[in-house]
C-alpha cells in the first residue's frame, strides 16, 4: 500500500490517497501504522478519497478513533493534492464540515468550518481542573480552551479533561497563555493521542475562544512547540495560514 508521510509543525501524519488494498477496518489499520515501533509512526493517519467531484477525508487518531476533522492534517493532505493537480484551491469534505484550502508561497491558508462556542463556568462544571473562563469550541472538531499561566499544566490535566464526563464523545484539551493582544502561546492535548507539538484546529479554537473574552483582537499568531500559525477570526469567518511538508513517501504492507 502506497502512503505519504508529511508533517505540520511536527504534527505528523500518514496520508493514504484512494488506498488501492481494501481497507475494511481503517481503525485497526490506522493503530497499525501510527505505531512508532511496529508501523510508519503518526500523530494521525489521513485517508482520502479522490473522486472527480469531491475529495473526501477522515481523519484516525493513534489510538484508532475516528476525529471529525484536523487543522494540520487538512493543509497537509490539501497541499500534496494541489501539488498533484497543479491547483492553488480545493475543497475537503470532512465529519467537521467542508474545508477550502489555498495554496500560496508555500504556506497554505485553510477556512475552517464556522465555529460553535460554549462559554463554560469552569468552576461548577470541571472542578480545580479548568479556569472559570473555560470555553468550549468546536471548529469541525470539539475543543476545551482553558487559560492558564503556564501550558505545561496540559501534561498534567489534559488526559483527565479529555475524558470528563462532561464530554462524553471525549474532547481536545488547549492550554492557552495570552502573551500580548496579537500572540497567544499554546499547547494541546489532542483527543485519542495526547500531547503534540503542534495542533491547526486547537490554534483556531484557541483564537476564537480568546476573541470571545476580548484577550486578543481579529488576528494572533499563535505560537506551539512546532512553530507558529497565523489566525484570523473576525466573528463571521475563521481562516488559519502555517505551512505543511511533504516528508517521504513509501510502500508498506497491509498486516
Amino acid at each position: 500500500m502506497e502512503f505519504i508521510k508529511a508533517q505540520g509543525l511536527g504534527n505528523d501524519f500518514v496520508m493514504l490517497v484512494n488506498p488501492e488494498v481494501s481497507v475494511n477496518d481503517l481503525s485497526s489499520l490506522s493503530r497499525k501504522l501510527a505505531d512508532r515501533r511496529y508501523g510508519i509512526g503518526c500523530d494521525q493517519v489521513v485517508v482520502a478519497k479522490d473522486r472527480d467531484n469531491s475529495i473526501n477525508v477522515r481523519f484516525f487518531n493513534a489510538d484508532g478513533s475516528e476525529a471529525e476533522s484536523c487543522g494540520n492534517g487538512s493543509r497537509c493532505i490539501a497541499k500534496y493534492l494541489m501539488q498533484q493537480k497543479q491547483k492553488n484551491s480545493i475543497i475537503l469534505e470532512t465529519l467537521g464540515g467542508t474545508i477550502n484550502c489555498q495554496l500560496e508561497n508555500d504556506m497554505v491558508t485553510v477556512e475552517m468550518p464556522v465555529p460553535k462556542i460554549e462559554i463554560l463556568d469552569g468552576e461548577q462544571s470541571l472542578g480545580h481542573l479548568s479556569t472559570p473562563d473555560a470555553v468550549s469550541v468546536n471548529v469541525g472538531n470539539p475543543h476545551l480552551v482553558c487559560f492558564v499561566d503556564n501550558v505545561d499544566l496540559v501534561g498534567q490535566y489534559g488526559e483527565g479533561l479529555e475524558n470528563h464526563p462532561a464530554f462524553p464523545l471525549r474532547t481536545n484539551v488547549d492550554f492557552v497563555r495570552v502573551i500580548n493582544s496579537e500572540h497567544l502561546q499554546l499547547k494541546v492535548w489532542e483527543r485519542g493521542t495526547g500531547v503534540t507539538p503542534a495542533c491547526g484546529s486547537g490554534a483556531c479554537a484557541s483564537m476564537v475562544a480568546a476573541y470571545v473574552h476580548k484577550k486578543v483582537g481579529d488576528k494572533a499568531k499563535v505560537s506551539q512547540t512546532g512553530g507558529d500559525l497565523w489566525i484570523s477570526w473576525n466573528g463571521k469567518k475563521l481562516f488559519m495560514t502555517g505551512p505543511a511538508n511533504i516528508v517521504y513517501t513509501g510502500n508498506i504492507f497491509c498486516y
